[in-house]
């Protein structure tokens, strides 16, 4: 479709069940983008949303992220019907349901409801995934008012090396959806330039859709440079904060600090903050004589950002991936970190996202495989903590590339481009 569309009306229509006051990984991202894109679109080209309503399973309200969503023209919220139990039995006895495309494919089916509640035919769409019934939600929505669509995708879909879809019927399923989704949208906005690669490789036909919109900061949270200083203090801080589920396991860090001589594990404080499962609360507890310490799960954004501010160095823990060529996962929190000016110890893969950004920015990354190495990593840490040398712990700038603000900017400006 060309990039000029004279027939629709001069709004967007923002789809996403991930939207503040929503506090997930997803939501973060989008109440950060969209803080400043309301402001970048101004009052001649207003923004509508179609969400979910609040409460919606495994995104908790979090009341400081509300005023990034103030000036909206209108919310259209649809409820979710799903609850952990019956998405349990479903992934059990009917996978290729609970994965038609995810546990909340009930919002899209809604799509006719969202359509009937909008006061206003849209100029254009623009959908955020994850979960990718957002997508779906989108899609009709498109074939339903037939103008323009910008789906951004903020992980693979369909090849996900995240997702146990329990049956083949379900995963070829959701290889068709994504076809689907890829062939209607006019543009797909990618996250990392690995990411891609990934898809020009796999929908070759489609090269001239795919635009780079990673993961973004806000501007308004960097920290100004600091001089360090460990006056007072006689233990080396690090600090872990988000999710701990399944294979994304502290165990190979606490394998390193378990290798510590006595004298390197006093002077180290180690903190882990956010949602665990029980298969990883039960490794933290295995390591609590070396000194880990627990907090559980934080109640906002806010809380996270102070106890990272808090932090000598914070600790990365990125999901494994068997696959070189799927490697392209770039973490929201990696830029939570970056903007604090702290030195990252990340545990990922080799020449992953992850590994590849903090690659000369004074960071270190480790392989699970080399907890030894990790060990020594910690014990040179600590003598440069204890020595005060500020080379390594020093601020460092953060890079504008992935700015919220210049990232609401560039995409205010493709939506003009369609309208």
């Amino acid at each position: 479709m060309s990039r000029v569309n004279g027939n629709a009306g001069q709004s967007v229509l923002f789809v996403s069940i991930a939207f503040p006051p929503k506090f997930d990984s997803e939501g973060l991202q989008v109440s950060k983008y969209l803080k400043y894109l309301i402001g970048e679109c101004g009052p001649e080209l207003p923004i509508d949303v179609v969400t979910s309503r609040v409460p919606t399973l495994n995104m908790p309200f979090d009341a400081s992220l509300a005023p990034s969503a103030q000036g909206l023209r209108q919310r259209v919220e649809l409820p979710i019907f799903e609850n952990k139990y019956t998405n349990f039995l479903l992934r059990k006895l009917w996978p290729s349901l609970a994965y038609s495309p995810d546990s909340k494919f009930t919002f899209h089916h809604q799509w006719w409801r969202a359509a009937r509640q909008l006061r206003s035919t849209p100029g254009l769409i623009y959908s955020r995934s994850f979960p990718a019934s957002s997508a779906l939600m989108a899609l009709k929505l498109k074939r339903h008012f037939k103008v323009p669509w910008l789906f951004h995708l903020s992980d693979p879909w369909a090849d996900s090396p995240h997702i146990e879809y329990g049956s083949q019927r379900a995963r070829q399923y959701n290889q068709q959806l994504e076809r689907m989704c890829f062939e209607a949208a006019d543009v797909i906005c990618l996250t990392s330039h690995r990411t891609i690669q990934y898809y020009q490789k796999k929908y070759a036909d489609l090269n001239k859709r795919f635009e780079f919109y990673p993961n973004v900061y806000d501007p308004e949270d960097v920290v100004a440079p600091t001089s360090f200083s460990n006056q007072g203090r006689t233990k080396l801080r690090l600090v872990h904060t988000g999710g701990l589920a399944g294979s994304r396991s502290p165990e190979p860090f606490l394998r390193a600090l378990s290798m510590l001589e006595t004298k390197y594990k006093e002077r180290l404080e180690v903190i882990f903050a956010g949602h665990v499962d029980r298969q990883n609360r039960a490794i933290l507890s295995k390591y609590a004589e070396s000194g880990v310490n627990y907090l559980g799960p934080l109640d906002t954004y806010q809380e996270a950002i102070r106890l990272q501010q808090s932090a000598d160095v914070l600790l990365l823990i990125d999901f494994p991936v068997d696959r070189e060529d799927l490697r392209v996962y770039f973490l929201s929190k990696l830029l939570d970190y970056h903007l604090t000016g702290k030195p990252i110890l990340a545990v990922t893969d080799a020449g992953s996202e992850c590994a590849n950004f903090i690659a000369g920015e004074r960071s270190h990354s480790f392989t699970r495989p080399d907890s030894a190495g990790m060990a020594r990593h910690l014990e040179w840490l600590v003598e440069e903590f204890s020595q005060g040398r500020p080379d390594y712990f020093q601020s460092r700038p953060v890079r504008l590339e992935y700015s919220a603000a210049h990232n609401a900017r560039r995409l205010a400006e493709l939506f003009r481009e369609f309208l």
